[in-house]
């Protein structure tokens, strides 16, 4: 079965004093099994260099783990960040006209945290 969690990421889950919370459920989410994790930007137009750490650090955590994470929904200034950096060979980011033919067989709530499945 292919579950597929999306997380809309918004400035306030990236910043310093929430972020420990969300880390702590990504982990929870690895740790449930194998699974697709899609980060929806599209609450976010720009990223402050804590919250790019930020995302840098649930990379990490996701690379030696059977989930898959997924980009969706950049805005054009936070794609030419992930460029400028590098970021985006480490990525995978979805086109805009991909985003909507994914489908999930089930969801799991993110402990209060916005999440939906596609």
């Amino acid at each position: 079965m292919r579950v597929i969690v999306k997380i809309v990421l918004s400035h306030e889950i990236l910043q310093t004093a929430q972020f420990p919370h969300f880390h702590k459920e990504i982990e929870r989410l690895i740790d449930s099994g194998g699974k697709i994790l899609m980060l929806d930007f599209s609450k976010i137009n720009f990223l402050k260099n804590s919250e790019l750490m930020a995302v840098v650090a649930i990379v990490k955590l996701v690379r030696d783990s059977a989930c898959i994470l997924l980009i969706s929904a950049m805005s054009q200034q936070v794609r030419m960040l992930f460029e400028l950096t590098g970021l985006e060979q480490i990525f995978q980011c979805l086109p805009p006209s991909e985003e909507v033919n994914l489908k999930s067989d089930q969801t799991e709530p993110l402990a209060g945290l916005q999440s939906v499945a596609s």
